[in-house]
């Protein structure tokens, strides 16, 4: 009797929404290297570090809806729902992989801005 139980406590864990409660961070608007100001270039600086921390709380989220999908697989006994949940397992994954992804592009743009600027101010 304890199995299904957990299984349904997981699943409902799962599938109340926690995907949803994993808001991906809206990137940062990054100055003209070639155009900004020393202030400019240092709060968008700031700006950056600050989405790579909302990343890194929003990958944290995604963990969890990984973790919890891996847990309701190993206890779901219908075909249909292991289905359900590995669907929900690879998403959870590819958007845990788009937000490494993003993270590394901006903080690529950032670095090209940084050496525009540098060669603007010599």
């Amino acid at each position: 009797m304890k199995k299904p139980i957990q299984t349904l406590l997981l699943v409902a864990a799962f599938s109340s929404g926690s995907a949803l409660a994993c808001d991906l961070p809206e990137a940062p608007t990054l100055p003209k290297g070639g155009e900004a100001t020393m202030e400019e270039m240092v709060a968008g600086q700031g700006s950056v570090k600050s989405y790579q921390k909302a990343l890194a709380t929003y990958r944290d989220c995604v963990s969890a809806d990984i973790d919890n999908a891996k847990a309701a697989m190993k206890e779901a006994s219908d075909a249909d729902e292991v289905k359900r949940l590995n669907a929900q397992h690879e998403s959870a994954v590819s958007a845990f992989n788009k937000a490494v992804e993003l993270e590394e592009k901006v903080a690529g743009q950032f670095n090209v801005e940084i050496r525009a600027f540098k060669a603007k101010n010599k």
